[in-house]
């Protein structure tokens, strides 16, 4: 068995997004494992980059013919070709980790590598339940919607797929079948593409990553309004909210986007038989806390409007199914 794997996903319109990641893991975290690109519609003429510099490339199909999202936030059909890590040729290494490449890493990937199961970040405020990650299609009852996902609780704490991290030992003949079925049946009601589908085959069977893995650098600067300096993380991440301009690190306004810039220029240095040493590991004990209480002060007007809505949720789900016990009582009376 060989040792761990480092993952993206890219399209032909992320190819540069993909080389920054794959420079700021090697030069800021000395990933000294494999690395892989999971490429989705790439020429080969464009893929000899990746090759050459010893970067593995494994080209994947889109788990859905379709995309997925409101009109003000597309997510395309391509951002499924990531459950192609969840089939039996990937235990062929010990642990798997993936990163979104709209991320910026900073430090060395120690829980990622040290993963026992299945490990991943909680989504963000409005989203962090399961509730948030799907949508009722149009036509479908309120309470057919709810029948659907008879067995879980759609007020359960969802995770985000932008980075997670497996033993491969989650894997078995059965998992891609089991997967599949839950991507037919619940196909239309996904809000963010894959997201609903592996919080479901996941449900209750994963391990949370700290919030410095997974860190929203964006939305807290240009939300929360929180200086640039006092951002910091292992894993930064930049996913859209809306339209709104410059919150891809790649933007040119994005107050991160010379950091962005000049991993994207290393980039061309990569060398795998000869892995740099990170420069300084995640602050510890005294930084870490420090880091977090900030972060809870800084997001806690959202939090507290967040855990409002769950608990809003919980009661009109109960309301629901105990009004619809008290009928079937009535009628069997």
């Amino acid at each position: 068995m060989k040792g761990n794997l480092l993952t993206t996903l890219a399209d032909r319109n992320f190819l540069d997004q993909a080389k920054q990641l794959f420079s700021s893991v090697y030069w800021n975290a000395g990933w000294e494992g494999d690395y892989m690109l999971l490429a989705c519609g790439i020429p080969e003429s464009e893929l000899k980059w990746f090759r050459e510099r010893g970067i593995l490339v494994k080209e994947v199909e889109p788990f859905s013919d379709k995309d997925f999202g409101a009109e003000t936030l597309r997510y395309p059909a391509a951002v499924t070709g990531k459950l192609a890590l969840f089939s039996e040729e990937f235990k062929d290494w010990r642990a798997v980790a993936f990163i979104d490449a709209d991320c910026i890493v900073r430090y060395p990937l120690d829980l990622l590598v040290n993963t026992k199961g299945f490990s991943a970040a909680r989504d963000w405020l409005d989203t962090a339940i399961i509730m948030y990650q799907a949508k009722k299609p149009e036509g479908i009852e309120e309470s057919e919607y709810l029948r659907q996902f008879n067995g879980y609780s759609l007020t359960a704490t969802a995770f985000n797929t932008g980075v997670f991290a497996f033993n491969t030992k989650v894997i078995d003949s059965s998992t891609q079948v089991k997967l599949k079925q839950i991507l037919h049946k619940y196909k239309d009601f996904g809000r963010f593409g894959e997201q609903l589908w592996m919080n479901l085959y996941f449900y209750k069977k994963w391990q949370r990553l700290p919030m410095e893995y997974n860190l929203f650098a964006s939305y807290l600067h240009n939300r929360r309004r929180l200086p640039k300096r006092q951002i910091d993380g292992v894993v930064l991440h930049f996913p859209r909210f809306g339209k709104e301009e410059g919150l891809r690190c790649w933007d040119k306004n994005n107050a991160f986007y010379d950091e962005w810039k000049r991993n994207l220029e290393r980039a061309e240095m990569i060398d795998l038989k000869h892995i740099p040493k990170p420069n300084c590991r995640w602050p510890g004990s005294r930084g870490l806390l420090f880091q977090r209480w900030r972060l809870r002060i800084a997001l806690g007007s959202d939090y507290l409007r967040f855990y409002r809505s769950k608990m809003s949720i919980r009661s009109r789900t109960v309301a629901f199914f105990s009004a619809k016990m008290r009928k079937k009582h009535a009628h069997g009376a």
